[in-house]
């Protein structure tokens, strides 16, 4: 670790030495709890994410419903109460066969200079 970084305190699931394959990012077996206490700006959130569900708080007012299908942001179906956002799907997964796929579909210009010509 670089010593001009602060030291970041461990969550309690990567204590684990297992926890790559049961507490993962993408899709958690043990529920995953992260709480940030409020200061002059922001407010207290808190935030869980078990299997596929992510609840999280928010500082405004909303309401709404959206879903989205994309090799960068996953596939969710996900809705907005007041001061809550709720998703059900997998979220925020950018994998090897991914960026390969966005590669392969991406649209290239054509001329010369250009790499993979």
């Amino acid at each position: 670790m670089n010593e001009d970084q602060p030291h970041r305190e461990k969550y309690w699931w990567e204590h684990y030495p297992l926890h790559k394959w049961w507490c993962n990012d993408a899709c958690p077996l043990v529920p995953r709890f992260t709480y940030r206490k409020g200061d002059q700006y922001n407010t207290n959130n808190w935030t869980l994410h078990w299997l596929i569900i992510t609840i999280w708080t928010m500082d405004h007012f909303s309401f709404g419903i959206d879903a989205e299908i994309g090799p960068h942001d996953g596939a969710y179906v996900g809705f907005i109460l007041p001061y809550l956002r709720v998703t059900i799907g997998i979220r925020h997964t950018y994998y090897q066969w991914q960026w390969k796929l966005s590669q392969l579909l991406s649209r290239k210009p054509k001329g010369k200079g250009f790499p993979n010509d």
